[in-house]
């Protein structure tokens, strides 16, 4: 180990005995060292990035009352918009790994809180994709990962919860993300600006939906795949508003509204 990764790694323990710490102000101090821990031009390790997540974790677990809980959710999901693009992908798959992996030790009184560090996780990807003029490998470094976690068709060890939830959320924090960078826009510019404005790229809706497309097409659960095209991939807004149309099969018809197998008719 060099002089440098040895300092880091000392760095890192500090940091994360802050994060894992009982008092706020502690803690508060920790996710202040962080941000000055990842930024950094070196590629920060995936095992780093799990250790990182394992801390904000419990500082999410230990944060208490409503108004102290949005900020803190809103802090720790603004944390990939400083990273730089080398490795932004690894912190996101990280936070996917460590959600999906302890979601099932979540009680009932905590739930919601985590509930909502994913809705502001997932309005900050969006920022940052968006900052990026939807770099397409970065989009598809974030599809991968929301594929193999939260939205993975197949793996069965990964709480329907959380899918559930990001079908709740996914169109929702999109629309409102784009709404809130448009009103700063035009309350930053003037008409002068129209040229410029008209030159930006627009969301690639097709790309933004794929990991729903492949949940409702490789799910092994019928309940999900009814959901996801439901309330997801039909959508009549998403086609209006942002031109998207659907590049897979309409939903099954065999299901009822609990999304199980309707029984067949019987024949005389």
């Amino acid at each position: 180990m060099t002089e440098v990764s040895e300092g880091r790694s000392q760095q890192l323990s500090t940091i994360l005995k802050k994060l894992a710490a009982n008092d706020r102000p502690a803690r508060e101090d920790g996710i202040q060292k962080l941000e000055d821990y990842l930024d950094t031009e070196e590629v920060i390790q995936p095992l780093e990035f799990l250790k990182i997540w394992k801390g904000l974790y419990y500082t999410m677990w230990m944060t208490d009352r409503p108004k102290v809980q949005q900020a803190m959710a809103t802090k720790l999901g603004k944390l990939q918009l400083a990273i730089n693009d080398t490795n932004v992908a690894g912190f996101v798959d990280a936070f996917w790994a460590t959600i999906c992996r302890d979601w099932n030790n979540i009680d009932r009184l905590r739930i919601d809180k985590y509930y909502l560090l994913i809705r502001r996780f997932v309005s900050s990807m969006f920022e940052r994709l968006a900052k990026s003029n939807w770099d397409i490998k970065l989009m598809e470094s974030f599809n991968k990962s929301l594929m193999e976690y939260p939205l993975n068709p197949k793996n069965t060890s990964i709480a329907d919860g959380i899918r559930y939830h990001m079908i709740d959320i996914y169109v929702e924090e999109f629309e409102r993300k784009m709404e809130d960078l448009s009103s700063k826009k035009e309350s930053s510019s003037d008409d002068s600006d129209s040229e410029e404005k008209d030159s930006e790229e627009k969301p690639p809706i097709s790309e933004i939906m794929k990991p729903f497309e492949n949940l409702a097409q490789n799910s092994v659960s019928k309940v999900v795949k009814k959901r996801v095209y439901e309330e997801v991939l039909d959508l009549p807004h998403l086609e209006k508003n942002w031109g998207y149309r659907k590049s897979i099969d309409a939903k099954p018809s065999n299901l009822d509204d609990k999304g199980r197998m309707k029984k067949k008719a019987k024949t005389k």
